[in-house]
């Protein structure tokens, strides 16, 4: 049995009377997929905080109009956006929001696809179950993740921090909040490390953040669509955080490469393993940088059917302040996994020295 978990928070019995019954009959209707909701109830935002720290929790299904942890006032639409916006930044998990009042929810909350609400009158709670049902793939997925990651950064703090626990604990300082920061960088560093070691070859959508993960800033490896050209930013990201250089570098990308899509059909099944092997080479030669060093590879982004060729001989400035002005327009970032080697045969192509043309016929 594939079990979901689920957590209702609810603080009227009454409404947990018809939570439930939606989860029943749902649960029934998918006995022959082997899917099913199990609730963990909880009447407060501080109560539904304890249940997301002994629980594993899969999905939300909340009330809006929830009363303070204190008591000390009547429920309202504010503690349930704030609790929903805390499920989401914190776990990512799938959150439906149902009330009788749903004008009242969030709108830059509520996107529709992480985070959806439902009107309680009518099956509001029918379609909020089937709603957070539709996400069971990724909810699949989210839970893999988090056992994949548990498993990683095990190893990680018995192999690499347990041993040197002491030492780092004094050079550190005893002091909880910066020992847990520091030790989350390293997990996140060494667990990434560990995970890129895989067998796995890593997928082209890896090669970007969308959105960017810096929100309120542009950032080094950062795709802007400008008068309808695209543009990378090449400028070190550390000028960029302190805001010391006036101006930003960007390098023109030309969306499409020839031969692309007849190579993308030669890998189809009616293709000949000649002709297969040929697109295969075609690919990883792109892949792998073969490349004029004016050029720089990178795989289609999310929703595009072209690939883009980064053009380090077409480049521009434009002031900092006004970049950050236009991040509407930022189409998606270079992961740092695949940021460096961008920036490294940026460096190579613009340290090219060169030497004057020696006569052959005189050798």
């Amino acid at each position: 049995m594939n079990v979901k978990t689920i957590l209702v928070v609810e603080d009227e019995e009454r409404m947990i009377a018809l939570t439930n019954d939606a989860l029943k009959d749902w649960n029934k209707a998918n006995e022959a997929n082997y899917r099913f909701f199990e609730a963990v109830i909880a009447k407060s935002p501080d109560g539904a905080k304890e249940e997301l720290f002994f629980s594993k929790i899969d999905c939300a299904l909340i009330d809006l109009r929830l009363p303070p942890d204190d008591h000390t006032k009547k429920s309202d639409a504010d503690n349930g956006n704030r609790l929903a916006a805390e499920l989401l930044g914190k776990t990512g998990i799938p959150v439906a929001i149902i009330s009788g009042h749903p004008g009242e929810a969030d709108p830059d909350l509520v996107d529709g696809e992480t985070v959806k609400v439902f009107a309680k009158a009518d099956d509001g709670y029918e379609q909020a179950v089937s709603w957070l049902a539709e996400q069971w793939e990724l909810m699949d997925a989210l839970r893999a993740v988090r056992e994949m990651l548990e498993q990683s950064t095990a190893e990680v703090f018995a192999r690499r921090i347990w041993p040197n626990w002491s030492a780092m604990a004094d050079a550190i300082g005893h002091n909880g909040e910066r020992l847990a920061t520091v030790i989350a960088r390293q997990y996140a560093s060494h667990t990434a490390e560990f995970l890129g070691q895989g067998g796995e070859d890593w997928h082209p959508f890896e090669t970007y953040i969308v959105p960017s993960y810096i929100a309120d800033r542009a950032h080094t490896g950062d795709i802007f669509a400008l008068d309808c050209v695209w543009w990378i930013v090449l400028t070190p990201q550390c000028d960029m955080a302190t805001g010391k250089v006036p101006n930003v570098l960007l390098a023109k990308c030309s969306l499409g490469v020839e031969g692309w899509e007849g190579r993308l059909k030669a890998l189809g099944d009616a293709a000949s393993n000649a002709q297969k092997q040929r697109a295969a080479k075609f690919f990883r030669d792109l892949v792998n940088q073969n490349l004029p060093p004016s050029k720089h590879f990178l795989p289609p982004v999310s929703g595009q059917s072209q690939p883009l060729l980064v053009q380090f001989g077409e480049i521009q400035t434009m002031p900092l302040d006004e970049l950050n002005q236009v991040l509407d327009a930022r189409v998606a970032s270079v992961s740092p996994p695949f940021l460096g080697n961008l920036i490294q045969r940026f460096g190579a192509f613009m340290s090219r020295t060169g030497q004057p043309n020696i006569n052959v016929e005189h050798l």
